[in-house]
């Protein structure tokens, strides 16, 4: 195996396990909204607000996305950036992300990603809890025990055994280990989500 910075830079392999999606800008918009909003299951008072414009204490900020929620009488905002893109998401756009949670005041900050996250993204993320979600199809996700190795099934055959079109799979911190947490993150499975929201960073207690 090679050494130093392309190790470091190498996407997580399990982020690598499923083929990219076949997605558009208004499909994924889409798909980011409608399962943020799904947590209204399980926590109150939810919105969703594309295209926010928060103040922060440094100046003013354009977010992809803000959500809100209620759970136990109080309050929580969540940041949220989209990021449609190829290639894998460096680090730099989880440190952004991550000083905006601290200019606005917010709770907590969402990635939801058509491609894999760089390591190093991925262990800054798990440091300052802030969920990585990496969308894919949801054909993908099916497995057969087939012994020959079977094609992927098309969108219309899996919607016919249930399956979406799209499912999305969160990568945090493990709060007891700190070790990487594989989550589904979909509209099927609110309650896995809104503990995703709900929780904190490993250091939270020294921040």
């Amino acid at each position: 195996m090679s050494q130093g910075r392309e190790v470091e830079d190498a996407p997580a392999f399990e982020m690598l396990r499923y083929p990219a999606a076949d997605i558009t800008a208004a499909e994924f918009e889409e798909y980011v909204v409608e399962t943020l909003r799904s947590v209204h299951k399980e926590l109150d008072n939810v919105v969703v607000t594309l295209h926010d414009v928060l103040e922060g204490v440094d100046g003013s900020y354009d977010m992809d996305g803000t959500m809100t929620f209620e759970s136990g009488g109080m309050k929580f905002r969540v940041l949220i950036e989209a990021k449609r893109h190829s290639h894998p998401i460096k680090r730099d756009i989880v440190q952004i992300l991550h000083q905006k949670i601290q200019s606005t005041g917010s709770h907590k900050g969402v990635i939801f990603s058509t491609s894999a996250f760089q390591r190093g993204a991925l262990d800054y993320a798990k440091i300052h809890g802030i969920a990585l979600v990496v969308v894919t199809e949801g054909r993908y996700t099916y497995v057969t025990r087939s012994a020959t190795k079977a094609p992927p099934l098309t969108r219309e055959h899996a919607r016919t055994i249930g399956l979406p079109d799209f499912t999305g799979h969160a990568y945090t911190a493990n709060p007891e280990t700190g070790e990487t947490s594989v989550t589904i993150a979909s509209q099927e499975h609110p309650s896995y989500l809104a503990k995703i929201l709900m929780s904190q960073p490993p250091n939270a207690s020294s921040i």
